[in-house]
């Protein structure tokens, strides 16, 4: 059996097609329509400088290699495994007939032009260090910047990230024990989450484009497996920042046996690029483990048969949990977990979110690092004044990578709803485009102003949403409300007073109010302490349900509460969910906007050292919220100071022993002199309404305490320990639990971005395990 390869960029040189563009004058006639310029000039003539240039580099390399594949068929059989390194995979397409010459001409161009506006980045190739060893470097070093972009051979790797990141990191490579370090002449950070932009932009471009199933097996780059039919399209898109993977490429056709005996590669004539790969990745590393691609097979046949026997629903629309179309074990791979359409939407890398934790503890710095791996964090708000979230928002947009992910924490204000109108006015003027609303019991004016600021109608006349709300609830009824147009009466409201437009009115009747739900199980902070294993399928059936009343709007469904460790994150998956959101795990790291003496204490609890306590905001209403339990008494403090609230109707009518209690250890001065400090802070009509009603004194005064407590926490007061009160659940217990004896065992080791594609990889793993497991059982 024969395979062609088809070499990617940095095989361009002046003088290549020369004796291929007589032979085929209609497609060089074709070519030159669809670029607008003359191929074969650009590429006999140069000059170089053009040549070289991405825009120019990616079709011409098209044209070439796609002629010397038909003249080379024209004198001898087709192959039995087509691969294309990068751009070409494109040419690996069109011999296969998924595309004609056109088509794929047409999206090399456009490929070219997007990955060509990319400018900061850097490249650098490293010799003599496997996977392994480059992302030991990466991980050691906090080299966040710096991704592996290239796998050509085992031991030949390609970085890519930010231009002074990559050339700053080359004695730390050579430290490690590479054999060479060079920096690569090109100006983008391409196959990684900085081109995030431009795969976004691509992906709209490809959405109207068919792909036919390939005639001969087309290798992945992204999965290093054969093309499935279904997923062509979403694999080129993701192209753009997943790394190639060309060396497992490879491994996996050497596992096939003696029965691929011949690997030739076509393209410009007297340069031979990827074939010498061939042998240096048989001599580093040879083939795949056989028994791998066994095991990935037989899932694929179960997969198949158990697809074949189930009806169609909203939730298979997707590709969750796709065995054997990924490199992953069992055919899992972590950025392969959850709905691509939900990954493409969001411009995730990986189907996984982290919480807005309250008051900046969801920080910038935890936001930034996450967009920066293509994951999506949310701002904390909550707790905040308006200038502070500003100037956040501000710094996120600035230090963020273009088009990467991020979103702010939008917060229910049941009690001051003009607060989160003030809040929807900023992130309409900053123009943030993704929000995580919580802790609502109802959609509000404030949310539906938002949603509809972003609609609008496309050419085609469907309409487009560009404000995209992810609604966390622990409730399906509440579920329901987010999964149905804006309530009536508050669009009629809103177009009455000027908010919204007619026109604006009108595209809100045709869209949900939230583009997914996140299901939020028992977590840190305030939690209805639901079952994920009963809240997850009802929201499943509630979205499958009303699906067919936006089907132009995808709807999704994703998990919170709970998740710190691969077991937890896998049981989601397989129930359906589209994807995953952290919260407590991201309070215990370097990023997280706490005290470190916080960090200290969080990272020795366990699973079994949370409590609940009343809700400082709503204890009045019976709210409670989940706290660190260990070391502090803060639980049992709340929970005295609900208890008065319930028992008496003033400050006045306190027992003498319980005053002396409050004054004496929780306040650490008079119940007066707390009073008048919060009174100070009131507006005159609040004042006057505190002086008519003893029992709302009471509540202002005990509420100041849950305020302290925060607050002496977030700023590591260490006098007041014992009053901090810190929002978390059992989920950091359960993962520091699974890091034990590890470096991550250290908070200070624990970064956002590696806590989450760790989780995200030992799940994909943990999958592949349990799934091969019960398969073998079953045999």
């Amino acid at each position: 059996m024969k395979a062609f390869m088809f070499p990617g960029q940095g095989a361009q040189r002046i003088g290549m097609g020369a004796e291929l563009f007589a032979a085929f004058p209609e497609l060089v006639q074709q070519a030159d329509q669809v670029l607008g310029y003359s191929v074969a000039q650009l590429c006999l003539e140069g000059p170089l400088e053009r040549l070289t240039q991405t825009e120019f580099t990616q079709p011409a390399l098209f044209v070439v290699n796609s002629l010397a594949y038909l003249q080379r068929i024209a004198q001898g059989p087709r192959p039995d495994f087509l691969l294309g390194h990068s751009v070409s995979e494109y040419v690996a397409l069109f011999a296969a007939g998924v595309v004609d010459f056109e088509t794929g001409l047409s999206l090399v161009r456009r490929r070219g032009e997007l990955m060509a506006q990319a400018r900061g980045g850097g490249m650098a190739a490293v010799l003599g260090l496997d996977e392994e060893q480059v992302r030991q470097v990466l991980e050691q070093h906090g080299l966040r910047d710096v991704f592996a972009a290239n796998f050509n051979t085992p031991r030949q790797i390609v970085l890519s990230g930010r231009r002074e990141a990559v050339a700053a990191a080359e004695p730390l490579f050579m430290a490690a024990g590479a054999s060479y370090f060079k920096l690569l002449q090109v100006s983008g950070a391409f196959h990684t989450p900085f081109m995030a932009a431009a795969r976004d932009a691509f992906a709209s471009f490809v959405a109207g484009i068919s792909f036919a199933p390939p005639g001969i097996p087309v290798i992945a780059n992204v999965t290093a497996r054969p093309h499935e039919p279904a997923s062509i399209r979403a694999r080129m898109v993701e192209q753009i920042t997943a790394p190639v993977r060309w060396a497992e490429s490879l491994r996996y056709l050497l596992a096939q046996g003696l029965a691929v005996v011949d690997f030739d590669e076509i393209g410009p004539q007297g340069m031979a690029v990827v074939k010498p790969m061939v042998m240096r990745t048989l001599n580093e590393a040879g083939p795949l483990d056989p028994a791998q691609l066994a095991a990935e097979a037989a899932a694929r046949e179960q997969e198949a048969a158990a697809a074949k026997a189930a009806p169609a629903s909203a939730g298979e629309a997707g590709e969750s949990l796709s065995p054997g179309a990924t490199p992953g074990a069992g055919g899992f791979h972590a950025s392969r977990l959850g709905d691509a359409e939900f990954r493409r939407r969001f411009g995730l890398s990986h189907a996984y979110l982290a919480g807005g934790m309250y008051q900046g503890v969801a920080s910038v710095e935890l936001v930034v690092s996450l967009a920066r791996a293509g994951l999506m964090g949310f701002f904390g708000v909550g707790g905040l004044d308006l200038e502070t979230v500003e100037n956040a928002i501000v710094r996120i947009q600035e230090e963020i990578p273009p088009g990467a992910p991020y979103g702010v924490n939008f917060i229910a204000h049941t009690l001051h709803p003009e607060r989160e109108e003030q809040l929807a006015e900023l992130l309409l003027i900053h123009g943030v485009r993704t929000i995580e609303a919580s802790a609502f019991m109802e959609v509000t004016s404030a949310l539906v102003r938002y949603r509809a600021k972003g609609l609008v109608r496309g050419p085609d006349g469907r309409v487009e949403v560009r404000n995209r709300i992810i609604a966390k609830v622990s409730r399906p009824d509440l579920g329901a409300q987010f999964f149905s147009p804006a309530p009536r009466r508050l669009v009629d409201k809103l177009l009455a007073a000027g908010a919204i437009s007619p026109e604006e009115a009108e595209l809100l009747a045709a869209v949900p109010m939230a583009d997914a739900l996140c299901m939020e199980a028992d977590s840190g902070g305030h939690t209805d302490q639901r079952m994920p294993f009963a809240l997850i399928p009802a929201a499943l059936a509630l979205r499958d349900k009303v699906q067919g009343e936006f089907p132009g709007h995808r709807l999704h469904v994703g998990a919170a509460g709970g998740i710190g460790t691969p077991e937890a994150a896998a049981a989601a998956f397989v129930m359906g969910v589209d994807f995953i959101m952290t919260g407590s795990i991201n309070q215990c790291t370097v990023e997280a906007g706490t005290s470190d003496l916080v960090k200290d204490m969080l990272q020795e609890m366990q699973v079994h050292d949370t409590d609940y306590a009343p809700s400082g905001d709503m204890f009045e209403m019976g709210s409670r919220v989940q706290v660190l339990k260990k070391g502090v008494f803060f639980p049992a403090r709340a929970a005295k100071l609900a208890s008065l609230y319930r028992q008496y109707e003033s400050l006045e009518q306190l027992d003498a022993q319980s005053r002396r209690q409050l004054e004496e250890r929780y306040f650490q001065r008079s119940l007066e002199a707390v009073y008048e400090e919060v009174r100070a802070g009131c507006s005159p009509a609040e004042q006057e309404r505190l002086a008519q009603h003893p029992k709302q004194r009471m509540a202002l005064v005990f509420r100041h305490y849950f305020r302290d407590a925060s607050r002496w926490a977030l700023s590591g007061e260490a006098a007041r320990k014992v009053d901090f009160q810190i929002h978390c659940g059992p989920a950091l217990g359960a993962f520091n639990q699974w890091v034990a004896g590890t470096e991550l065992a250290d908070w200070r080791q624990r970064r956002v971005d590696r806590i989450g594609l760790n989780l995200m990889q030992a799940t994909a793993a943990l999958l592949g395990r349990r799934f091969a497991a019960m398969q073998a059982a079953g045999d």
